[in-house]
């Protein structure tokens, strides 16, 4: 085979119109038009193919639904498996140099020490890096933290580092970072990650195999030891112990360790106390859920990696009803991404309004500032477009402070993300229609009395 640096362009051509024939055999005309025909080799270094593509959001695609139907093709047309990376048009090539491999991957026959570089792998995702992670005062503290980690693992007072927080709020994205940082900065570096429950699947293989002497080896060689969702290590008795001695060695021996859970330590039920006395040496720190600011910035740095533009309209109405989750967050975006791309859809805040009630239904026990405004505007016998309209007429702006009112007093939502809603206004505005039914409820009794009315049906619907 000609080498891949003296190998004619045609040639290269040649090698991906044959793969993707292979793929336009196995997939539908429509998959293939929209996934694979905007695609162009770039290079084939007999190892790993390149392949041009038009965005990250198609890199991100393709990896994730097609990877399988790819690998195939490959290796049907090429008679030999190679991988393929994506490289997104005006982009840096993906970083190739993390490739999952299990601690007992390796043929019993062949059987090195599993401590050993040529099974040292560190499981990490290249993704997770500080650069991408968008910092807030909701995780200022963790993200300060895991940097002074990454620069000075095991050298610092923070061994443990201990990120806690809800679902989907950074902290994989946070304690992988720490691995990619340290492993690029210091090659060579042996960083492992894994979950609790991966820890414990392997303790137990290890068991089941007589290779308990090994599992404790390759564990004890890691030079950063990153460990996600700890509280699933509650009433493992076995487990714990063989974490407990795993966790004095890596200390003793100024290894770092960081662990994630989704509970402060104190919390943590079902775990033995010398456990939490060792969790407790080191340094917890909290994420919470990012503010509107923070929401907005995660969206547009999504569109920024992506390549594609989505009106800020709508991705601020993202940023104010989906509040909780990171991971719903970008989900949602990645769902009008995905809309726009292969249906050809328009990115408007109506598509927005239905992806984000699919992904997060509204707690009915919770008032929405919609459901407010809505029944604002029909006892005013308004549309309710009218509330968010730039109009000043009297009864419109009459109405429209009152809903301001009520979501104010009925919802735990910021000024500025109530005035989102009224059409993009500012948190000034807010104040002021605030201050202005204040006054108007000493003034003028039947608008009182309205509004007390209103305020009870809504309470009581809530």
């Amino acid at each position: 085979m000609i080498a891949a640096e003296t190998r004619p362009q045609e040639d290269l051509h040649s090698v991906w119109e044959g793969v993707l024939e292979v793929i336009q055999q196995n997939t539908t005309p429509q998959t293939y038009n929209t996934w694979f025909a905007p695609t162009k080799l770039l290079s084939d270094d007999e190892k790993t193919l390149r392949i041009n593509v038009p965005n990250n959001f198609f890199a991100e695609w393709l990896e994730s639904h097609y990877s399988k139907l790819i690998s195939n093709a490959v290796l049907q047309h090429v008679g030999e498996q190679r991988k393929v990376r994506f490289v997104p048009r005006d982009s840096k090539p993906v970083n190739s140099a993390y490739h999952p491999l299990d601690w007992k991957s390796e043929p019993a026959g062949n059987q090195k020490p599993l401590h050993t570089d040529a099974l040292y792998s560190t499981r990490i995702n290249e993704r997770y890096t500080f650069e991408n992670f968008i910092v807030g005062d909701s995780n200022n503290f963790a993200y300060a933290a895991s940097r002074a980690v990454a620069e000075s693992p095991g050298e610092t007072k923070y061994n443990p580092l201990i990120i806690y927080g809800g679902t989907g709020l950074g902290k994989t994205h946070l304690i992988q970072a720490i691995g990619n940082y340290s492993v690029r900065k210091k090659p060579g570096t042996r960083v492992y990650y894994a979950s609790s429950e991966t820890f414990t699947t392997h303790f137990i293989n290890s068991i089941q195999e007589n290779k308990a002497s090994e599992f404790s080896a390759f564990y004890r060689s890691c030079d950063i030891l990153l460990l996600d969702d700890i509280q699933f290590f509650a009433k493992k008795g076995k487990t714990q112990e063989e974490f407990f001695h795993t966790f004095n060695d890596l200390q003793q021996n100024k290894k770092q360790i960081v662990l994630t859970s989704d509970r402060p330590i104190n919390e943590l039920n079902g775990l033995e106390e010398r456990l939490l006395s060792r969790f407790n040496s080191g340094l917890v720190v909290d994420v919470q859920p990012p503010d509107f600011e923070t929401r907005l910035a995660i969206l547009r740095n999504k569109c920024d990696e992506s390549g594609l533009e989505i009106p800020a309209d709508v991705l601020e109405y993202l940023a104010v009803n989906l509040t909780s989750n990171v991971r719903i967050l970008e989900g949602a975006l990645t769902k009008i991404m995905a809309q726009v791309t292969f249906t050809a859809a328009e990115p408007t805040v109506e598509l927005a309004r239905t992806i984000a009630t699919e992904i997060a239904p509204p707690d009915k026990n919770n008032l929405s500032i919609d459901l407010i405004m809505t029944y604002v505007a029909k006892s005013f016998q308004l549309p309710i477009d009218q509330l968010r309209a730039k109009t000043r007429k009297r009864e419109i702006v009459k109405a429209r402070q009152a809903a301001m009112y009520l979501a104010k007093k009925l919802t735990n939502h910021s000024l500025i993300t109530i005035g989102l809603h009224f059409g993009g206004r500012d948190h000034t505005t807010v104040i002021h229609s605030l201050e202005n039914v204040g006054q108007r409820l000493k003034e003028d009794p039947i608008f009182a009395q309205k509004l007390q009315a209103m305020e009870k049906h809504l309470e009581y619907n809530r």
